[in-house]
């Protein structure tokens, strides 16, 4: 089960990068035929389901694993990433605010 959190730990790794990469121009074939803004957020989310589910499950096992060391430097990683995930989306929602607005 150990295993399970290393692979997520580097799941979470690949979600974080690829939220760094490409936050300020959201990829094209994820967001298609949505304005820009619904479009990031609905990337946004899609990473958010991404670390979302996998912790859900492994929640759901032995607590004694989510214990362990390794697991919470997992765990650490995964609350960042959905700090920075909430933070933009907010970011973008404040953004389509202001648009309406004007």
């Amino acid at each position: 089960q150990i295993e399970l959190v290393q692979s997520y730990g580097k799941d979470l790794k690949v979600i974080q990068e690829e939220f760094l990469k490409y936050k300020d121009d959201p990829p094209k074939a994820t967001v298609q035929s949505l304005p820009p803004i619904s479009g990031a957020l609905t990337w946004c989310r899609g990473l958010g389901a991404r670390v979302k589910i996998p912790m859900d499950k492994l929640k759901e096992l032995d607590r004694n694993i989510l214990d362990r060391e390794e697991a919470k430097e997992v765990i650490k990683v995964q609350k960042v990433i959905t700090s920075l995930l909430t933070d933009f989306e907010a970011q973008k929602i404040q953004e389509w605010g202001l648009e309406i607005e004007s």
